[in-house]
């Protein structure tokens, strides 16, 4: 009797000891693995890039070549391979998309096999009816959870679920909050950029409620710095630490690298134009509903390192066919390369904004840096080897040859001069947004926000660890007069993005503005007459 007791307590103890493993996961595992593929700010960049490497130049991206390596990274997970981007895949493009009006690079994400994409800032360069043209052309779906119109009237839906490996995966979409503010004005529409997190935290919920095993935000969203330790600052780490039910954050309107575990989510983000891509690795365990490693690397895209893919190829060459013999036009020469800065005073900017002032024959000339898109000479590849260029493949220099296409990396936007009128007052309330962004770091000024301005007629020096609207601590012009915030009035030129208020420039359209010739054809015209050449004079200094 005693042996059958002990029997039964024993049994008991089993059932009761089997439940208990499989009520806290010591069962049997079932583990899933996802890749998710992800590349930022592509903009249309259909051609390979010219990077310099270990002190070689290569080149790099390119629509045929990232196709390559995405199909080589699709391969090794067949049925758990997701391909997503973050925004600004089209908009500020190299000159063969921007001026077929980027169906070029929409038809290319088509081939690149892109499941899914966010809204990004240059997204809306041109307004709502082409953005909604070229989502139109799109074979994938666009997320976006925080634009929201009129009665709650959305432009795309926020999420997408996707089932890869018998892993349900929701991925939410959000479009940079400060859209409205960089874009030219009125280009949004009726719309509104709510801020994400809270719409990220409930979606996110909604998602895991429906099923969803894991949750992947596409953020148009970036880091302004990454710290000595990699974890991001700026916009993309204060959301990274506000969202709740993330697995993974990837973001993106930012040139950086990152990989970073923030609270619990990974956030990833790449190099732009193509340059690099992240693979990213996730571990989900069906049986006991928990998500195991994540891990993420990032890869570089070398052209020289892989065949390109062969579709792609003739998809790019047949729309250079199209623009080549407008592109390829020689203008003139370069003494050097001029190079562009968001964090300071720029070869390409002096340049720019000494042509813009002659041309117009004002006392001040700015413009926003991120109104330049390229360096001169750009990364457009004519066909004529025998120029002279930086890229691999062309003659030796310098000086480098120039042509236009060249025009058109720099200027894909069309923006055209504006002559007028400024007091003092209101160029230091224009020079304080200018330098509203931006931080220090390590010692050194950062800065990604395009709205910096090259100038030309004067100078102005600021201190970033000042508060925000009493950062610039002097202006002078040019002969040595110091420009006082007061109302002595001045001649200036900018660019019509920035006197209409883009950026956050509404204060310069005080009624005095006259439109003149595209920014485009008064540098070309610049070059036509001397060779292209700056040197840094001091006109941006930090303190």
């Amino acid at each position: 009797m005693r042996l059958r007791l002990g029997l039964r307590r024993l049994v008991v103890l089993l059932a009761l000891l089997f439940f208990a493993c499989a009520r806290f996961g010591a069962g049997p595992s079932d583990v899933r693995r996802i890749t998710i593929v992800g590349f930022s700010d592509w903009h249309g960049q259909l051609e390979p890039v010219p990077v310099t490497v270990g002190g070689v130049t290569r080149l790099l991206g390119g629509a045929a070549v990232l196709k390559a390596y995405f199909d080589r990274e699709r391969s090794q997970n067949p049925s758990g391979t997701l391909v997503v981007t973050a925004g600004d895949a089209f908009g500020a493009t190299p000159p063969v998309s921007s001026f077929l009006e980027d169906v070029p690079a929409v038809e290319a994400q088509n081939l690149l096999g892109v499941d899914v994409d966010t809204l990004g800032n240059h997204n809306f360069d041109y307004g709502l009816p082409r953005l909604e043209k070229l989502m139109a052309l799109a074979r994938f779906p666009y997320v976006a959870a925080n634009v929201v119109g009129q009665g709650g009237r959305i432009l795309v839906p926020p999420s997408h679920v996707f089932s890869r490996n018998g892993v349900q995966i929701g991925v939410i979409g959000i479009a940079n909050p400060e859209t409205p503010v960089v874009v030219s004005p009125g280009r949004v529409g009726e719309y509104r950029f709510l801020d994400p997190a809270p719409l990220i935290n409930r979606h996110a919920a909604s998602l895991r409620g429906q099923g969803a095993h894991l949750v992947i935000v596409l953020a148009h969203i970036g880091a302004s710095a990454v710290t000595a330790d990699g974890k991001p600052r700026g916009p993309l780490g204060e959301l990274a630490r506000a969202v709740r039910g993330v697995d993974v954050l990837i973001g993106d309107h930012t040139d950086l690298s990152v990989n970073a575990m923030v609270d619990d989510v990974l956030v990833v983000q790449s190099r732009s134009k193509g340059v690099e891509y992240a693979v990213i690795e996730v571990e989900y365990d069906l049986a006991h509903g928990k998500v195991g490693q994540r891990t993420a690397v990032h890869k570089r895209a070398l052209a020289d390192a892989i065949a390109p893919d062969p579709t792609l190829t003739a998809l790019v060459e047949g729309y250079l066919i199209q623009v080549r013999p407008l592109f390829d036009q020689g203008i003139g020469e370069a003494g050097g390369r001029l190079d562009r800065s968001r964090a300071g005073e720029s070869l390409l900017g002096n340049f720019v904004v000494d042509a813009m002032r002659a041309e117009y024959g004002t006392q001040l000339a700015f413009t926003v840096s991120g109104g330049l898109r390229d360096d001169l000479p750009s990364s457009y590849r004519p066909a004529p080897r025998q120029f002279r260029r930086p890229q691999p493949g062309y003659a030796a220099g310098p000086p480098w040859d120039l042509v236009r296409g060249d025009f058109f990396a720099i200027f894909p936007f069309g923006n055209v001069a504006v002559t007028f009128r400024i007091t003092g007052r209101t160029l230091w309330e224009a020079l304080e947004n200018s330098v509203s962004q931006g931080a220090v770091v390590d010692g050194r000024f950062t800065n990604e926000a395009g709205r910096l301005l090259q100038v030309a007629g004067f100078a102005y020096h600021f201190d970033p660890q000042r508060p925000v609207g009493r950062r610039v601590r002097s202006v002078t012009a040019a002969d040595g007069t110091p420009i006082l915030p007061d109302d002595r009035m001045w001649t200036a030129v900018t660019i019509d993005f920035a006197y209409y208020g883009g950026d956050g420039y509404s204060m310069l359209n005080n009624g005095t503005g006259t439109t003149r010739d595209p920014i485009a054809e008064t540098v070309a015209r610049a070059v036509g007459q001397r060779i292209a050449d700056a040197r840094l004079e001091g006109r941006i200094t930090v303190e």
